[in-house]
Order: C-alpha cells, then sequence, then structure tokens
C-alpha cells in the first residue's frame, strides 16, 4: 500500500478511493496480515483530516469531514488483483466472509471503490482539461500538451512505449515534438501537439478516444505552466549615484533561472553574464522584462529602500521565459514557452553551466547556488514529488548545487465567517487575529506549488516585512500592523514531501495589502492588492519609456524572499572564502560550499515572535499535541537572519563541523563549554543545524537515500528543546534545532558538548559517501556577566571519532 506510484509498473497499479478518516483507514489496514503500508498518510485526491488542523467550526472543534482520498496498492501478480476484486465485489453484494478475512470487511467499509489506473487519474489534478478549455475559448489551431510516461526500465521497453504512443498521436491528426528520458528520475515524456478538433473530441468523448485510453500514459499536463508576473502600477524614474566595482575580477558563485533582465538597466549594467543559447531575449521587448530584472535587482542590490552595498560577484542569468503570446495585456505575463518540456529545459541548462553543451565547455562550472523564483501554477503540491522536484533533488546531489526555491503566492481572498459591518468594528489586532485564522483554516487551497516540496532544495516563503514607509488607506488595510515578522498572507504553505518541514525558512517579501470587496451580508471577502506602488520592496525595473534604464517599482512576493536568500548565500561564500585563509581551514574544503551554505542559511532562523502570535490565535486544547509539527506550515524554521551566521560576539560563539559519512556509521563532535558560565544561572541557547544532500532513489517510493540526524546533548547546560517539532526536523535533508534554558549547571573546565551526527539508509541501498555540514552557536544573555568567546575559541577542537 502506497501513497504515490512512483516506481510501478502500470499493469500492477490498483487505486483505491477512500472515504472518511485518514486515521480510520489506517486503523483498518493495520488488522490485514501480510498488508504492508509503504507511504505516509497524506492522499493524493483531497487533502486528509489532518491538514484540516486549524480548521474550527463555531464550537471551536476540528470539522472531521467526510473525505474522498486516493492511495495505491502495487500488485506482484495479476492473481492477486482477481482476488481482491472478487473479495471487493462480494462485500458488496453484502456477503458473509470466510473465516480468517474479517479485516477485509473492515477495510472495505472505509473504501468508495477499487479500480486499476485509468482515464480519470490520467486528468486529475494536472489542470490540463481548464488549460484546453482556455485554449479553445481562444480559438486556436493546435493544442499542446505534455504526456508523462509510465516510466520503463529497458531502453527497449521505451521506445516500444513512445512508438505505440506518438501513432495514437497522429492518429489524431497530432505530432509528437519533442521526448525526453532522465533515468537517474524514472522520467519519460512527450511534448506533444494535436489539432483544436481533436482535443475538443476528446473534451466531450474522451472514454471513446484512444489516445486517452492508451495504458502507457501515467498523465496528460498542461504546457507552459511555469510562469511569473509582475504587479502592474506606478513606475519611479530616479538617477541614483551608484558605487563602481570591479565586478569583473571575481567568478559568478549563484545563477538564476528567470525571464530574461533588462541588462543595460543602470543597476544591472556590467553585473550580469547572461547565456541564452535558445534566444529567449529575441520575444522581449525591453518594457516587458519584469521578474528577470526584480529578481537580479534583489540579489545583487537587495531591497533598495535598505540602502545596501552591491554584491561584488557578477551573477549568470540563463533565460527560461518568454512574453506569453496568449496574454492579451499590455504587460504580458512571462512563462516557459509552450513548445518547451519544463523538465528537459532545466534539465539541459543546469548540466551546460557544469559540464557544456555538445563541444561547448561548461558555461559556469563554479556555480554553487541556484535561484529558482518561480513555480508550476498548475501542480500544487498533492503527496507525490513532481518531476522537477525529483529532477532538482539529483540535480543537487549530482553537481553539489544548492537550489533556492520559491513556496510560490496565492493570492487567494480571504474570507472570515462574520459580516462585514462587524468586522469593520473589531479592534485592529482581532482584525489580524480572524485573518490569520481564516488563511491557517484555507491551507487545502495554499498549497506549495512544484517544484517546492523537493526535499535537497531550501523552499523560501516570504514574511510581511519590508523598509517602505506604513501606508493605510480608507480602501486597504495592513493585516498584520502590529505584529512584527509574520508570514505573509501571500504564502503557499507546507508540509512537503513525507511530510518534511516546508518551507525551510521565511526572509523578507514585502508588505501585502489587503482590501475589502462586495460579498454576502454574513461574510467578509478580503482581496490581496498588487500593485507596483508601496508597501513592498523597492527594485529595478524596465519602465514603461524606452531610453530609460533607472526605473524602480515595488513588490512583493515568496519570489522576492527568495532573491534575498540568494543574495544572503553569496555573502556566505564570500564569507568561507575569508575563513580559508585561517589555520585548520582543510575542512571546509573537504566539505562541498553548498552544503556549507545551505547549513549556515537555516542556521539564522528563528520563529521568534510569530509564534507567541499564531499560538495564540490556533492553539486549543484539542491540537496542543501536534500543533508545533503543523504550525511548521506557516513558519518553516522561521524568519533568517543571516548576520547571526555570519558574525560572533563575545556573548555569542559559532563553530562550523561537518565530515562525509557512509552508511552505518557516526561522528562525535565536541564543543567546549565556557568555565565562567558553570552555576551562572540566566537565559541561554544552543542552535545546532545540520544539512546534506542525499542522493536519490526513482525505484523507490521513500526517495531520499541518506538519512542523517543527531539527537541534541543531554548533558550540561541544562536546555530543552524549542521550536519545531523534534520529528518532522528529521525528515528532509536538514535539522534544525533550538534548545534554550535558564537554569545554573555546574560543569568542570575541559566539559563538552557531545552531537553525535548518524547516516543510515532509508530508500533501498546506500553505497554513496555522505557529506554534510554541521553549524552550533553558543550563545547567552548579557545579563549573565560572562563573555564566552574566547573561552571556547581557545578550547576548541574538534575530535570526531568513527564508530561503526
Amino acid at each position: 500500500m502506497r501513497s504515490d506510484v512512483a516506481g510501478i509498473v502500470p499493469e500492477n497499479v490498483l487505486v483505491l478511493e477512500t472515504i472518511g478518516t485518514v486515521e480510520d483507514f489506517h486503523s483498518a489496514l493495520k488488522k490485514i496480515a501480510g498488508l504492508e503500508w509503504m507511504g505516509e498518510f497524506d492522499p493524493v485526491d483531497k487533502i486528509p483530516p489532518d491538514d484540516d488542523f486549524f480548521n474550527l467550526n463555531k464550537k471551536g472543534n476540528r470539522d472531521e469531514k467526510e473525505l474522498r482520498g486516493r492511495v495505491y496498492l502495487a500488485l506482484f501478480n495479476q492473481r492477486a488483483w482477481h482476488e481482491l476484486k472478487s473479495l471487493w465485489e462480494r462485500w458488496q453484494k453484502g456477503e458473509e466472509f470466510d473465516h480468517g478475512l474479517g479485516a477485509f470487511q473492515d477495510l472495505f467499509a472505509h473504501l468508495y471503490d477499487i479500480r486499476p489506473w485509468g482515464i480519470q487519474d490520467r486528468f486529475l489534478e494536472t489542470g490540463v482539461m481548464d488549460d484546453w478549455q482556455d485554449r479553445l475559448v481562444h480559438e486556436v489551431d493546435s493544442v499542446p500538451c505534455e504526456i508523462e510516461l509510465w516510466f520503463r526500465k529497458t531502453p527497449s521497453k521505451r521506445s516500444e512505449t513512445a512508438r505505440q504512443v506518438k501513432a495514437l498521436v497522429q492518429q489524431q491528426g497530432g505530432k509528437v515534438l519533442k521526448q525526453t528520458i532522465i533515468e537517474d528520475i524514472g522520467y519519460h515524456a512527450l511534448l506533444i501537439e494535436v489539432p483544436a478538433a481533436a482535443v475538443s473530441q476528446i473534451l466531450n468523448h474522451g472514454q471513446n478516444v484512444n489516445l486517452v485510453m492508451c495504458d502507457h500514459i501515467q498523465f496528460f499536463r498542461a504546457s507552459g505552466q511555469m510562469a511569473a508576473g509582475m504587479p502592474p502600477g506606478e513606475i519611479f524614474y530616479e538617477t541614483p549615484v551608484l558605487p563602481t566595482l570591479p565586478v569583473s575580477k571575481f567568478s559568478p558563485v549563484a545563477a538564476i533561472l528567470d525571464g530574461m533582465p533588462l541588462q543595460n538597466h543602470d543597476r544591472l549594467s556590467d553585473r550580469l553574464i547572461i547565456d541564452d543559447p535558445d534566444n529567449f531575449e529575441e520575444a522581449y521587448q525591453a518594457s516587458e522584462r519584469k521578474h528577470g530584472t526584480a529578481m537580479a535587482s534583489l540579489i545583487l542590490w537587495g531591497d533598495l529602500l535598505a540602502n545596501e552595498s552591491p554584491l561584488q560577484r557578477p551573477l549568470y542569468v540563463r533565460p527560461i521565459m518568454q512574453p506569453d503570446i496568449r496574454d492579451w495585456r499590455n504587460s504580458r505575463e512571462e512563462s516557459i514557452p509552450d513548445h518547451i518540456l519544463v523538465v528537459d529545459l532545466i534539465y539541459r541548462a543546469v548540466r551546460r553551466i557544469f559540464e557544456g553543451d555538445g563541444d561547448e565547455p561548461a558555461s559556469a562550472p563554479g556555480i554553487i547556488l541556484i535561484n529558482l523564483s518561480i513555480g508550476m501554477r498548475d501542480r500544487p503540491f498533492e503527496g507525490a514529488l513532481s518531476p522537477l522536484a525529483r529532477l532538482l533533488d539529483w540535480l543537487s546531489w549530482r553537481y553539489s548545487v544548492l537550489f533556492l526555491v520559491s513556496a510560490g503566492n496565492h493570492a487567494n481572498p480571504v474570507k472570515l465567517d462574520m459580516s462585514p459591518s462587524k468586522f469593520r468594528l473589531l479592534p485592529e489586532i482581532e482584525k489580524s487575529k480572524n485573518i490569520l485564522a481564516a488563511v491557517a483554516a484555507d491551507v487545502r487551497n495554499r498549497r506549495l506549488l512544484s517544484p517546492a516540496e523537493a526535499m535537497n532544495v531550501l523552499t523560501v516563503a516570504s514574511v510581511h516585512n519590508d523598509y517602505s514607509r506604513p501606508v493605510q488607506t480608507s480602501s486597504q488595510f495592513d493585516p498584520f500592523p502590529s505584529q512584527p515578522f509574520m508570514p505573509s498572507p501571500y504564502n503557499a504553505q507546507g508540509m512537503g514531501f513525507r511530510r518534511t518541514i516546508k518551507p525551510d525558512m521565511l526572509l523578507d517579501g514585502g508588505r501585502v495589502m489587503l482590501s475589502e470587496r462586495p460579498g454576502t451580508s454574513s461574510e467578509t471577502t478580503l482581496h490581496v492588492c498588487n500593485y507596483a506602488s508601496a508597501p513592498g520592496q523597492k527594485t529595478a525595473s524596465p519602465g514603461s519609456t524606452s531610453g530609460i534604464h533607472s526605473s524602480t517599482q515595488y513588490s512583493r512576493g515568496t519570489s522576492n524572499a527568495t532573491a534575498l536568500a540568494t543574495r544572503s548565500g553569496i555573502q556566505l561564500v564570500d564569507m568561507l572564502d575569508d575563513l580559508r585563509r585561517n589555520p585548520g581551514s582543510e575542512l571546509l574544503d573537504s566539505i562541498p560550499r553548498a552544503i556549507w551554505v545551505k547549513a549556515l542559511l537555516v542556521h539564522g532562523a528563528d520563529w521568534r515572535d510569530a509564534f507567541s502570535f499564531a499560538e495564540d490565535v490556533l492553539k486549543t486544547p484539542k491540537n496542543t499535541h501536534q500543533f508545533k509539527e503543523y504550525l511548521t506550515r506557516f513558519l518553516g524554521y522561521g524568519r533568517v537572519d543571516v548576520a547571526r551566521a555570519m558574525e560572533c560576539t563575545e556573548h555569542r560563539v559559532t563553530a562550523l563541523g561537518g565530515g562525509t559519512l557512509r552508511e552505518g556509521m557516526a561522528h562525535i563532535h565536541r564543543f567546549p563549554l565556557p568555565p565562567s558560565l558553570s552555576s551562572k544561572a540566566g537565559k541561554r541557547r544552543l542552535i545546532i543545524t545540520l544539512a546534506w544532500f542525499t542522493p536519490v532513489n526513482p525505484e523507490h517510493q521513500d526517495w531520499r537515500r541518506a538519512e542523517l540526524w543527531f539527537n541534541p546533548p543531554k548533558n550540561s547546560l541544562d536546555i530543552k528543546r524549542n521550536q519545531a517539532e523534534w520529528h518532522a526536523v528529521q525528515r528532509g535533508t536538514v535539522q534544525h534545532e533550538i534548545l534554550e534554558g535558564k537554569k545554573a549547571d555546574v560543569f568542570q573546565d575541559g566539559d563538552c558538548l557531545e552531537i553525535q551526527v548518524n547516516c543510515k539508509a532509508d530508500a533501498g541501498n546506500l553505497e554513496e559517501n555522505i557529506p554534510y555540514a554541521l553549524v552550533v552557536t553558543l550563545e547567552v544573555d548579557p545579563k549573565i556577566g560572562v563573555s564566552i568567546y574566547e573561552e571556547v575559541r581557545s578550547r576548541l577542537e574538534i575530535q570526531t571519532h568513527i564508530r561503526l
């Protein structure tokens, strides 16, 4: 029994449509001897009641709805299917079961249907039907479409599968434009184009169309769905005095896959390395180069209102979007072109960076970070990894590169179960509480957008914060005017694959204003105001007037937060390069720099004040046990303050450790305790962050081959776990724990905190060596009256022991 179909051949897949709660289904499942559950309970058709965690009815109780879901049964042979089908048919007729089969009756009571993988599964939640109907409305001659095939293990079977599907496409008068096979992630897809008449026939008579009925096809998907837009509105023109920096002598360490930026903008001139082998620039007018310009500006300069110095390194840019030819507006949306497979494009772009393309050498082999501030709007995370997420995980491991991926934006209205007149009379703080509760209850419509669920990447969401002046008008208002660093109501929400903590972290993404719109007398509907004016983050903009290269505008969202995460990552790379000049720097060179940056970025994350406000609004006696785990879908590991990971003080000391582990091995790292802290009462905090990249297994549902973890030290300091729940932090590829305490504890000079990093196989065999980075910070309240930095520094000798 599985929660997705990764690695299964189609002939052996049965779909079990469930009804009722996941807990009840699980209880019935456990009673059947020999039936093994191999997945997390996260059905992909609907979000289970567990994900309605904050959806409370008027009496303050959770709504246990009869939700339909799907799980999958992987059979070893057809005999098993016939026997199960016979039992199911007997149960539907009300017949009694033989002795020993009674447990199946309990299981069947929680099922709506048992059936082979079929037509409805190929179209479910893919967005393709809506895309086709939209294209037909615009009276197009032909329609592009992606077909994801069941992945066959042998080349001969893949060739035969593709041949048969191609023949069916041709029967419909269509053609195959592109075929992509990536064995390492189990991906086989075709990009096709079929006449509009054939699409109309499928929409009206799909059950009778041979192409739709083909058992070789796993999914039909819409093409060109990776898109990014910038808010319309006011453009500002200014003549800034810009510093001249020797960017040319530095090599790029970060790449951005996005739209084409305006490379001669005053803020970007001579700071970009454009690599455009597909000539995407040709489709752009200068005024349409919005998203790439804004993201490049944020990476190089940060929020312009913060008045920060620009980075000294150039930024490598690979355009992967063009203006959408179907967009009739003056400022067209930017998207992946229809005639390109998204997975193939990003695969080629990254391979070109590190290996080259044909006879051409690698275009930027020194890249450590890749910014991906766009998501697939038609592919909200449904429990199974999307092909693009699988690709990023594999590329991360293959090239030791860190992808920084935006969680995605949702401009859904915020609906409150109260009348508009009542809402207007609420105090400011009560309005904020109601808005947060409504956003939390709407999680099923605010899921992560592919590829944000990937395990090796860092997924970034937005904090409702910026440097602009407060703006409050009669028509729009700030949802969190007095709550610092709250998650933006714009954010897509986790959790990720296998219930990993997603987003991993939050950075400032600009404040989002809301406005009340006419609705029913019993319900208040608040809409997101997304304009190119304050509040928000100020960035470079192509403007609307030819020849002006100093335009700016305001924007907000998880794309912005991801760009700032990339900026912080570049600063961390420069810090690591500085540390290499110090004695003992051999350790830094033994671990890929991308893993160091991954650990250091998350190390600065903290829930801070956002937790106390969310706890006050969302925590109830009935959800106390799992509250912290589910709160991570909003907060991740928290808002990042990268300066805390880059700088020590006399009251805060950070140490770096790392190594390479094989399956079944462990390292012990010893962090010396400052003797002056012994017997002193007062707040102290220990922060431990472990990060790695895992190889992947496309034939195994668990996907992640390498599981690394540590157990926080229990001796000395008298500190306890705080913030993220301890089970959740061990499900991904970064473990971040914060421990705090106030009581005095006695220890001797020479005593150490011991942190053991362990490694085991998770999805099949683990034969690779797994490099990891460990970052540890100890800080104490200055009021204690002790300086710990020099004491720890003088005693710090990392002693690593290997245990089999």
